[in-house]
């Protein structure tokens, strides 16, 4: 069975003493579960209860008619059975058995139907059964049997005819029709009835559909139960559902659940299963909006426009260049705006790891305020957020000089070569990483550690700066260190969707060692490569991942995604043509 669909079915109580009152609760506990339509659960109690208690003509009696309800006679017969061996006296175990028998072996059927209508009274069905029964109802009893009095039978005698056990067969649905009746209630706002229809199929024989568990996960997500929406969804994929509009389900949910990254990945999966699916391309294009990249939205949502003309997303469109437009504007003043809005600008930059444009700014205004201490020191903290620690020092040196040549009123102070230096090549140091650093490689190893940690974590930002601060401080004969920081970086920039800089950040990786490359960066390169819509790049990489080290999981994923780009990049190949 599969993930499950509510809490029900991690309430099974654990075996304890084998004792009177342990079997009398797992019998209250089942019978109460019956009540509540929990059949499986139930099952499972009576069961329990047969095993701590053999004897118990009771737990054997409410598993038949559980085993019944589920449509399960022969496991049904075999229950009712022993409870008729138990206690050959009991009505409603009798009348059970004489109908399943009627087919199997009619003559004991009517004998049992006979012993049936002696105790609990002329019910029309048994007394139709009893008919080919020759001898009279008279050789039998006239009084009702007695039963033990801690007996705790799910039907009563008097009840037999009102609960109909098992006197009227139900026609069986097939998954299919399952499927179409369910999708007809949820278009009718009925997500509830068709949440337990698929629910009681799933516990039958529907637990290995993916379009069942599909189903369910979209009813869950309906009437608000997202975490077992999202865990039924991905047991779909589990079993085999690779159709686009399940993916793209998939990253509604998690998109609702704010695993934004997590919900491009599940977006991009579904444009590989199919390029055209329009809703994936029209949720892609609002989350790269999202993300701050405006352009590649408009470029998305054009795509989309030339699968299904749409009115609302025309309308993204033309409010996304509008918003370009005031953005180009705010630029322009920018470049007038005074020196205080560009160092709040470098800070707030170096706060939010983008360390490179941190430091093009504080050059920028190093150009023209070269005795601003508090230019220097902005440096040099934008310098050692990125791990450049020595550089950092020297600007530090540079602002406390002013400082005392400030605090001195000496007019002439002179500049170190070598420190303005500094800041004119700082943007080179930040795109070159690997220069020698004379830096203890024990700092870099806790930077790189820490951005594997914040990776796990999914928080990307923050493990693209210790991955980059591990990079910048690890010495040159560090190899292994640098190559597996660079792949780190990769992997935080593949999670942060900017999928054209991780694969640069793959690259300088391989670069490096280009032998010691593990399948895994190589896949990882493909997803990328792949995520851009480059898939013949893909395949290359694919190719190489296969025999690289991957585990049995791994290469069946990379086969999966391998099949799917060849089939892309042919497809591309003959629209480019």
């Amino acid at each position: 069975m599969g993930p499950r669909l509510d809490n029900a079915y991690f309430s099974l109580v654990h075996r304890r003493d084998m004792d009177g009152d342990r079997i009398a609760q797992v019998l209250r506990d089942a019978r109460s579960h019956a009540d509540s339509g929990d059949m499986l659960i139930s099952s499972k109690l009576y069961t329990e209860a047969t095993e701590l208690d053999p004897d118990s003509d009771a737990a054997w009696y409410g598993l038949g008619v559980v085993q019944t309800t589920r449509g399960m006679p022969e496991e049904a017969i075999i229950a009712f059975e022993n409870s008729y061996r138990i206690n050959p006296n009991h009505g409603p175990t009798i009348a059970n058995l004489a109908v399943l028998l009627e087919n199997l072996n009619p003559k004991r059927a009517a004998k049992l139907a006979t012993e049936a209508i002696v105790i609990l009274g002329e019910i029309p069905q048994l007394i139709e059964i009893a008919g080919s029964f020759e001898a009279g109802i008279s050789s039998f009893s006239t009084e009702p049997g007695e039963t033990d009095d801690e007996e705790l039978i799910i039907l009563e005698s008097r009840e037999v005819v009102e609960h109909e056990i098992i006197l009227e067969s139900r026609p069986v649905e097939s998954i299919q029709d399952v499927i179409d009746n369910s999708r007809s209630m949820i278009e009718d706002n009925r997500p509830g009835e068709a949440l337990e229809k698929i629910r009681s199929k799933l516990e039958d024989d529907g637990a290995e559909s993916f379009e069942l568990w599909a189903l369910c996960a979209t009813c869950l997500s309906i009437v608000g139960h997202t975490n077992e929406a999202l865990e039924s969804i991905e047991y779909a994929i589990t079993l085999g559902d690779d159709r686009a509009k399940t993916h793209f389900n998939h990253s509604q949910i998690l998109r609702g659940l704010g695993r934004n990254n997590d919900a491009m990945k599940s977006l991009a999966n579904a444009l590989l299963s199919n390029p055209e699916h329009f809703r994936s391309l029209v949720s892609l294009g609002e989350m790269r909006a999202e993300l701050g990249k405006p352009e590649e939205a408009i470029e998305i949502w054009e795509k989309a426009l030339e699968i299904e003309a749409n009115e609302e997303v025309i309308a993204k469109i033309s409010e996304t260049k509008l918003q370009l437009v005031s953005e180009d504007e705010e630029n322009i003043q920018l470049e007038i705006s005074t020196v205080e809005d560009k160092i709040l600008l470098a800070k707030e930059m170096t706060e939010a790891g983008d360390h490179v444009n941190s430091v093009r700014v504080w050059k920028e205004l190093l150009d023209d305020n070269k005795e601003d201490s508090i230019i220097w020191e902005g440096m040099a903290d934008s310098l050692a957020a990125a791990g450049h620690i020595d550089r950092a020092l020297q600007c530090r040196q540079r602002a406390r000089s002013l400082q005392e040549a400030e605090h001195l009123e000496e007019d002439d102070i002179e500049e170190e070569p070598d420190l303005i230096a500094a800041g004119k090549e700082a943007k080179e140091i930040l795109e070159n990483q690997d220069q020698h650093q004379e830096e203890d490689p024990n700092i870099s190893i806790e930077w790189y550690n820490k951005g594997i940690n914040l990776l796990a974590e999914e928080r990307s930002a923050e493990a693209l700066s210790a991955f980059e601060k591990a990079i910048g401080g690890a010495p040159r004969e560090e190899l292994e260190l640098r190559v597996k920081a660079q792949s780190g970086r990769g992997h935080a920039l593949y999670q942060m969707g900017n999928y054209a800089d991780s694969i640069r950040s793959y690259h300088s990786a391989i670069s490096m060692n280009p032998e010691g490359v593990g399948g895994k960066l190589l896949y990882n390169m493909g997803s990328s490569y792949a995520s851009l819509e480059l898939f013949s790049d893909a395949v290359k990489c694919f190719i190489q991942a296969l025999d690289r080290g991957l585990d049995q999981r791994d290469r069946d994923l990379c086969k999966k995604q391998l099949s799917r780009c060849k089939i892309l990049a042919k497809e591309q190949a003959k629209r480019s043509n």
